[in-house]
């Protein structure tokens, strides 16, 4: 069955296809930071606290259950944590580039996020157990829209 997300080259398949995202995703992970920055005029910025501020009910909530979808290094996570009030419960960061989320977790370790290594295709968490789901550049990424 053809991969009905993104279609890197040469992927067959949607598990080809996330092996290969993944792979690529692994290897720029040193630069990704300063590729999105200067590619995007740093406009970047602006769209993660954009996005935070948009759902700030919803983050000032201390119970409420987050989750950053292809966290990659955590920009988005950092945005949304500059909205949550102290002693909430952590915000889910979660990524399944190893190498990105390793950045990530060095961004937002000890400031109220949890660096969760998984592919948002499948989440190991339950069903309707969250309250807000983002992601800011991770959809057009993944194998299956």
């Amino acid at each position: 069955m053809p991969a009905s997300g993104a279609q890197p080259a040469g992927a067959q398949d949607e598990q080809s296809a996330a092996t290969a995202v993944r792979q690529m995703f692994n290897s720029i992970a040193p630069r990704y930071d300063l590729l999105n920055h200067v590619l995007s005029a740093n406009v970047d910025r602006l769209w993660w606290r954009r996005t935070a501020r948009a759902f700030r009910s919803t983050l000032g909530d201390p119970e409420a259950a987050i989750l950053d979808i292809c966290c990659g290094t955590g920009d988005m996570t950092m945005a949304l944590l500059r909205h949550r009030p102290a002693g909430a419960r952590p915000v889910l960061a979660a990524d399944f580039a190893h190498a990105m989320l390793q950045r990530g977790a060095r961004k937002f370790s000890g400031r109220g996020a949890i660096a969760l290594e998984a592919d948002a295709l499948h989440l190991p968490l339950r069903s309707s157990s969250l309250d807000l789901v983002v992601t800011a550049f991770g959809f057009r990424n993944l194998a299956n829209y």
